[in-house]
């Protein structure tokens, strides 16, 4: 692996704003160093069209990746900026890289108060005792223990990964939540509404409840706050994709959740099971103002998508409360 030994951190404003990570210099000669998953490393050694080599000529540096796929990458040249378009180049293959995997972690607003479990099981209960609808049974009605507004998805592969998300959930409190969270009055998410992730009614996968919160006569609140902390984690470089606008939607139903049993497949099938939609027409002619509830932003949590805590919510990796 590449050694090097700092003498001193660059400390030039411009520069430094321009990123979110350190640049050491030694002997006039500039350096970052940072670890990476093995998965990325082999992804980077046979990535199409740009090869570690080119990224070396183009920006005229030094790459050095472990030998063993175990440790720090270091990337290394005589001008301050070709280390970090050299870095920045990396940073882009490795995000294609994580837009590969499948997510594994998510950043939420628990929205399970009593009265939102209460009104949804009651929805349910129902959609289910109103008489057959095509592709709709007990097994693709979410959790009330588990309803919460997604904010961002993410691919953490290894143990760092997942430090620095649980460490840019805490920076994001200090730096970017605490001014939304000023007020005296305790902020409510308001649950109310549905409708559905695509156009045709009659073919659906996702069904969900729209949320939103009121402050000082502004709507737009939560939105604001869902773009901030989406926009944070992005620049941090943990986010799989960024997007101009966070889709505000709590999940009641979705077909990912659907039963192996209900589908008729075997429960260990070599292929992934193709998802079978519902007919959702008449749920959101029927409830499409539905009232759910509201529920005090009291927490933000970052969580495991694939496991379940001892409070019937999904297993957090860290939570920040209010």
């Amino acid at each position: 692996m590449f050694l090097f030994c700092i003498d001193s951190v660059v400390t030039d404003l411009n520069l430094q704003q321009e990123h979110n990570f350190i640049l050491t210099e030694t002997d006039n000669r500039f350096t970052t160093s940072f670890c990476l998953p093995p998965v990325y490393y082999v992804g980077l050694n046979n990535f199409p069209y740009l090869s570690r080599r080119k990224i070396e000529v183009d920006t005229r540096t030094v790459i050095r990746t472990p030998q063993r796929d175990d440790g720090s990458m270091t990337i290394s040249g005589d001008c301050a900026d070709d280390v970090v378009n050299a870095r920045r180049t990396v940073q882009s293959i490795v995000a294609e890289i994580r837009n590969k995997q499948p997510a594994a972690q998510f950043i939420s607003i628990p929205v399970n108060s009593e009265e939102v479990q209460r009104n949804f099981q009651q929805f349910k209960d129902a959609i289910l005792s109103a008489g057959p609808i095509e592709g709709v049974e007990d097994s693709v009605f979410q959790s009330p223990l588990k309803l919460h507004l997604t904010i961002c998805v993410f691919v953490l592969l290894s143990p760092s990964e997942k430090e620095e998300a649980v460490k840019a959930l805490n920076d994001c409190k200090t730096e970017v939540l605490d001014t939304f969270l000023s007020s005296e009055t305790p902020l409510k998410v308001h649950v109310a509404g549905i409708d559905c992730m695509n156009d045709n009614h009659s073919k659906v996968n996702v069904l969900y409840a729209n949320a939103k919160i009121v402050q000082d006569n502004n709507e737009e609140v939560l939105q604001k706050l869902a773009n901030a902390i989406s926009d944070y984690f992005y620049n941090r470089g943990l986010l799989i994709q960024y997007t101009d606008n966070v889709r505000l939607h709590v999940t009641l139903m979705n077909t990912k959740y659907r039963s192996k049993s209900a589908q008729n497949t075997p429960k260990r099938s070599r292929w992934p099971t193709k998802r079978i939609p519902f007919n959702a027409t008449s749920i959101i002619e029927k409830y499409k103002d539905f009232y759910f509830g509201e529920k005090v932003l009291d927490s933000i949590h970052l969580s495991c998508m694939s496991s379940k805590g001892e409070d019937g919510f999904y297993a957090p990796l860290s939570v920040i409360r209010f």
